[in-house]
């Protein structure tokens, strides 16, 4: 997630002032894109431990509606394929492109992922809702050989109070041609919805992913992660 200064300034310069098309306030009605003009700009503070390294790390994201249906961000790209009418109960899905991660090694050289996946979410009602996801990845390596990876995700969002909502995520790693066969990873998150505009929250999560062993460095994973976000849109 950490991009350009460059790119955050085209995003936002190509927007409109205010969203034509109303972005839920309630995270569980929220689509999976952003809606037609809207900007979200986030940043988020972790606090994590690679085996014996610790360490803080600061991630910044922008994202940006361009329809109802598509959305672009530092991540790479989203596509609504079914909605929910107004944005309410029911099924919807959408398919996304872009980096999906980043590994340094000092004698295999640098890896980053590319990747592509079908995101789903099902609300029941205003207070909760089921998310996933199936996904592949590629690996570009450059000096091994490249390597494949699919993923599969499971969570739940849910509402517990006003103006709170948690989510509570768990991903299968399936590695090909990694030391490690397969990984595990789980997240939990509070939002709180400040306001219209603002969310601010918190996250704990923890990934059986292996950095070392699978021949890189400790500098772009954690094992256990905590933190704190802000998330503005416009």
């Amino acid at each position: 997630m950490n991009k350009s200064l460059v790119s955050t300034i085209l995003l936002l310069a190509s927007s409109t002032v205010f969203a034509e098309t109303e972005y839920p306030t309630n995270p569980v009605l929220r689509p999976l894109t952003l809606t037609d003009g809207t900007i979200a700009v986030s940043g988020a503070l972790a606090w994590g431990e690679e085996k014996d390294e610790n360490r803080g790390e600061l991630n910044l994201n922008v994202g940006y509606g361009l329809t109802n249906n598509l959305m672009i961000g530092f991540n790479g790209i989203s596509y609504r394929l079914l909605a929910r009418p107004d944005n309410e109960t029911g099924l919807e899905l959408a398919v996304g492109l872009g980096v999906r991660g980043f590994q340094e090694s000092t004698i295999n050289g640098d890896s980053v992922a590319y990747g592509t996946d079908l995101k789903g979410k099902y609300v029941f009602d205003k207070n909760l809702a089921m998310i996933f996801s199936l996904g592949y990845v590629k690996w570009d390596e450059d000096k091994l050989k490249n390597k494949d990876e699919y993923r599969y995700s499971v969570g739940v969002q849910a509402n517990l109070a006003k103006d709170w909502t948690a989510t509570v995520n768990y991903t299968y790693r399936d590695l090909k041609d990694f030391q490690q066969k397969s990984a595990h990873g789980m997240s939990l998150g509070a939002n709180y919805n400040y306001s219209k505009q603002t969310d601010i929250g918190m996250f704990i999560g923890y990934s059986s992913f292996d950095a070392q062993e699978n021949g890189y460095q400790a500098d772009n994973s954690f094992d256990r992660v905590a933190g704190v976000y802000a998330t503005y849109r416009f």
